[in-house]
């Protein structure tokens, strides 16, 4: 069975070699994300008051810097960071990322950063300020590592499928009676079924990786004891950080060495700065890609912050202990392998454009936060009062994501320059970097103001109601058909420079891709 294993791995290296780094990355992101989180709740309400000096209740007055804030928009104001800090940074990354022929070892580089900021996590377990700030100060590192490691991760995606449709463009030369536009659209080729694969089977990967990782906690939060029982979270991120350390050298071995653009001969920092500004001028005439990516920029900015928001709500309503946060966060990973599956399952049999799934899917999620606002009203039956209606909301939310995410880095995949993988990727998560903070940092005041989570759900309704109108219009107004002519051009002039390509360790398996 292992010699199996090993063969198949060696057919298509780059794919599996993919999935394995999404495994890896899941592991530290779900635990690390998620205990600390839950850490900085329990240590806020040790150290935090209510506004008449009393221990905290239904919320809490917490420290931060020179001021005292309620500590949900202290939480809310710490994305905003993340997200701020992360734009820089990965600004500086696309500058020179795509000039660089080294971009699987920077990849293995933040993998292991990813780790050695898990580390620490075990022996911050103690309710105090100093603990509060340095767990603070971990996770918007964190977060900035993570905007960084996913737009490198999604470079290989147009990569990958760049190099199986080469495949077939060679095949194509075999069978000349085979229509001339048997390649004409990415929505019927070879790439588009192994960029949906390399997608579908990424999340999933980092999905279980996150579901086994929750379960490990629940089973030792549900057998420790005392202070054991809370801390198990943060003892078993430190295990994991140390994992995830050595795990990267697997990345590192496996992934495909990308190609890289020639350095600029005059000026070159100077003009690698400058290229910033390329996909901005780009994105001006294309009206496709322009309308795509605002969209999803705009899903995925309020997403994040409806999930913060949601799972605030779930702490105060419902006071989770350890064992009942990881089997809440644990059923939200296994909805979303179920979700993806079944979307994959299913668009494999009905064979339906990915277009439709993607409406489906920014239309999903406006479920969420309008159910939220109906607690608005002095009612305790229904809005987020029960603990049942947090399950419930996962799996839609869970449902919106599986549709969402894999397609829109598909069809987002179809549409980058060969070489320009690191710029374009990079773009996507700097535009959601340099926006997200402003959804964390309107809702801040206003929870700050009203010490009721719901009330800025009503600003998650607004902004959530525009992706399904612009993907509706995007696919209505046909401006996607030239973007798509373009994508077949491109190919055929990247077959020329598609050769270079076996100069790398990208293998692939025919029978791997046809299957899909």
């Amino acid at each position: 069975m292992a010699s199996g294993l090993v063969s198949r791995w060696k057919r298509d290296s780059s794919l599996y070699t993919f999935i394995y780094t999404n495994f890896v990355v899941g592991l530290a992101f779900s635990i690390f994300s998620t205990y600390v989180l839950y850490q900085l709740q329990i240590t806020g309400y040790f150290i935090g008051t209510d506004v008449d000096g009393l221990p905290c209740m239904t919320y809490c007055i917490v420290p931060f810097g020179s001021q005292q804030l309620d500590l949900n928009t202290v939480l809310l104001y710490m994305n905003a960071m993340t997200f701020g800090i992360g734009g820089a940074v990965t600004i500086l990354i696309i500058a020179y990322a795509d000039f660089w022929n080294q971009k699987t070892l920077l990849v293995s580089g933040a993998i292991v950063l990813y780790g050695v900021l898990a580390i620490p996590s075990y022996w911050l377990t103690d309710p105090t300020i100093t603990n509060f700030n340095a767990l603070f100060a971990l996770y918007v590192v964190f977060g900035v590592v993570t905007s960084i490691l996913i737009a490198l991760l999604n470079i290989y995606i147009p990569h990958c499928m760049r190099a199986a449709g080469h495949d077939l463009a060679a095949n194509q030369l075999d069978e000349p009676s085979k229509p001339s536009h048997a390649y004409e659209s990415p929505k019927e080729g070879k790439a588009r079924k192994y960029g949906f694969a390399m997608t579908i089977f990424g999340m999933l990967a980092n999905n279980i990786s996150a579901a086994l990782i929750l379960a490990i906690v629940a089973i030792l939060s549900g057998t420790l004891v005392g202070a054991s029982q809370q801390s198990a979270g943060l003892l078993v991120t430190t295990v994991v950080g140390f994992v995830t350390v050595v795990a990267a050298v697997g990345s590192f071995l496996g992934l495909p060495a990308l190609s890289a653009k020639p350095w600029p001969t005059n000026s070159p920092w100077t003009t690698a700065i400058v290229g910033i500004l390329t996909p901005f001028k780009q994105l001006l005439r294309r009206k496709n890609m322009l309308f795509l990516l605002l969209a999803y920029t705009i899903y995925s900015d309020t997403n994040f912050a409806l999930s913060s928001i949601i799972s605030q709500l779930y702490f105060a309503e419902v006071h989770p202990d350890t064992l009942e946060f990881s089997l809440y966060i644990l059923a939200s990973n296994l909805f979303t392998v179920i979700c993806t599956l079944a979307f994959y399952l299913v668009h494999r049999k009905l064979q339906f454009k990915l277009e439709k799934g993607l409406i489906l899917g920014y239309g999903l999620i406006l479920i969420v936060p309008i159910w939220g606002c109906i607690g608005i009203a002095d009612q305790d039956k229904f809005g987020d009062k029960h603990r049942w209606e947090f399950y419930v909301q996962a799996l839609i939310t869970s449902a919106s994501g599986s549709l969402v995410n894999p397609t829109f880095r598909l069809l987002y995949s179809e549409l980058i320059p060969a070489g320009e993988e690191v710029m374009w990727f990079g773009l996507q998560i700097v535009l959601n970097c340099a926006t997200t903070w402003v959804t964390y940092v309107a809702t801040g005041p206003l929870q700050n103001a009203t010490h009721n989570l719901r009330f800025p759900l009503i600003l998650c309704v607004v902004f959530l109601a525009v992706p399904p109108a612009m993907e509706i219009l995007r696919r209505t107004l046909g401006i996607s058909k030239r973007d798509d002519l373009q994508w077949q051009d491109r190919n055929s002039h990247d077959q020329d420079n598609a050769n270079s390509l076996g100069d790398t360790k990208f293998t692939r398996a025919s029978t791997t891709v046809e299957g899909q």
